[in-house]
């Protein structure tokens, strides 16, 4: 199936521009992705190409006969069991019905003409019993999709050429040369691409297991096409050249034969050094590689962690504009974007842990709510609570284990203000009355005076500001 998708993949851009209403001279040369309608899962194509295969297996045995469906649907089942009658009738339906492809002609006058075929029905099939072979097209498709561009078989390409030569077929020699020079270039593309990505497990275990087939063909070729330069230079060959040359209505010269063996040969030259590499280089176990980068992470970094000065005023002075009075934004204006995220791979578990966030005034918090928070709860129930009553209850202090008194002002003051401390319906009003208390150790109190009631019970003719923080003072004691 991959041999097809190769095929397919070389040929579907140009079926769109076949298919395409682009208005011509038109200056909306953009192109969008497009998204192939229909199913995207592969089902008719799978059973088409598998159909296909089958079918020239079929051809080699019976000689280009008819094969019932009956027959096909048995073997197809073995592949994809889902398949029935109807699905595959389907496919045979669609690839026996011919397209009509449309393509330009160039004539003797130097002008294109358009021309068309309809010989694109990959099958054909007999009218009354639906019997299917394949056709011309078809037979022709399947052996493109098996065509082998692989260098390990080039070896036996490259004897083309001297058989060639033997039969005078000088033309056919370009052809040849180009065919074996893609294999070349197409191995060297390879390894580059191994080089800067070595996760692609399954290239480099195929180069380490065939490292002695690769090397051999490499070898061949050369000293077969080095063997062509040498024929070129007999006079034997050059005679017949020059004969065969008269003959034709183009003008040829020997050189255009020598080029194409030359390119192979600086093409084998470049692959034989770096096949060399990447064989030393699997044998020490080490694969340099640029691989695969991550940019974000790079800027990431870059910003957490920016390079040194000399690197950067060597980057500065190369690309940097010539005026500089420009404006460059700081690092550090963009560490508020940065989004600094744990691998998700990490072992370490993010666990809240509020004892170490406990300070003095919140464990006096604590102490103070166990002391006097239901007293003031109970109290709550029976009518509004002034911030003066709960002083003269003697709400502001408690004592201790140990009998010692521990001011809590600020605590009881703070019940006034958060009112979620003691009960969730808590609001808070102003008494019109103002605040004017002096506690035993001299510190006086005046300002207003809050009231905490509840939210059912704040009928009483206050001036009631929820969100008003009460606004008292506390003075030390004038000496």
């Amino acid at each position: 199936m991959n041999s097809w998708i190769v095929l397919l993949s070389t040929t579907l851009r140009l079926v769109d521009l076949h298919d395409s209403n682009h208005e011509r001279h038109s200056d909306h040369t953009r192109v969008s992705l497009e998204k192939r309608t229909g199913h995207q899962d592969g089902y008719w194509l799978g059973i088409a190409c598998q159909l296909l295969e089958y079918l020239l297996e079929e051809d080699y045995q019976t000689n280009g006969q008819f094969i019932p469906q009956s027959r096909c649907l048995n073997n197809l089942r073995e592949l994809i069991p889902e398949l029935n009658a109807d699905d595959l009738s389907y496919v045979i339906n669609t690839l026996s019905t011919p397209s009509e492809l449309f393509f330009t002609q160039q004539v003797e006058t130097e002008k294109r003409r358009t021309a068309s075929t309809k010989q694109t029905a990959l099958l054909e099939k007999q009218s009354k019993i639906g019997h299917v072979r394949l056709s011309q097209a078809g037979r022709q498709s399947v052996t493109l999709s098996r065509q082998v561009d692989d260098i390990l078989y080039s070896e036996h390409d490259a004897a083309k050429i001297i058989s060639a030569i033997a039969r005078s077929d000088f033309d056919r020699i370009p052809p040849i040369c180009d065919s074996i020079l893609l294999s070349i270039r197409g191995l060297t593309q390879e390894i580059r691409r191994i080089r800067e990505n070595p996760a692609l497990e399954g290239k480099l275990d195929s180069f380490r297991n065939n490292r002695k087939y690769y090397q051999s063909a490499v070898r061949n070729i050369q000293a077969t096409v080095m063997d062509c330069q040498k024929q070129f230079l007999r006079q034997e060959i050059r005679e017949r050249f020059n004969q065969w040359a008269q003959q034709q209505p183009d003008e040829w010269e020997l050189q255009m034969l020598d080029r194409p063996l030359i390119r192979i040969l600086s093409a084998l030259e470049n692959l034989n050094r770096r096949l060399t590499d990447l064989l030393r280089d699997i044998a020490e176990g080490r694969i340099q590689s640029m691989g695969i980068v991550d940019f974000n992470k790079a800027a990431l970094n870059l910003a957490w962690q920016p390079p040194g000065m000399e690197l950067m005023e060597s980057v500065f002075q190369q690309l940097a504009p010539i005026d500089i009075a420009v404006t460059i934004p700081s690092p550090a204006d963009y560490q508020g974007l940065l989004d600094n995220q744990r691998a998700d791979t990490s072992s370490t578990s993010l666990v809240y842990d509020d004892g170490s966030d406990e300070t003095p005034e919140s464990l006096k918090l604590k102490r103070f709510l166990s002391h006097h928070g239901q007293v003031m709860r109970e109290r709550l129930q029976q009518g509004p609570l002034p911030l003066s009553e709960a002083i003269c209850n003697g709400w502001h202090q408690f004592s201790n284990e140990d009998r010692s008194v521990e001011d809590c002002l600020p605590q009881l003051i703070n019940m006034f203000v958060d009112t979620e401390q003691l009960r969730p319906d808590l609001a808070v009003a102003i008494d019109t009355q103002s605040l004017n208390i002096v506690l035993p150790d001299g510190r006086r109190l005046h300002g207003d005076n809050p009231i905490l009631m509840t939210v059912e019970k704040s009928t009483k003719k206050l001036s009631l500001e929820p969100s008003l923080k009460p606004s008292m003072k506390s003075e030390e004691p004038q000496l």
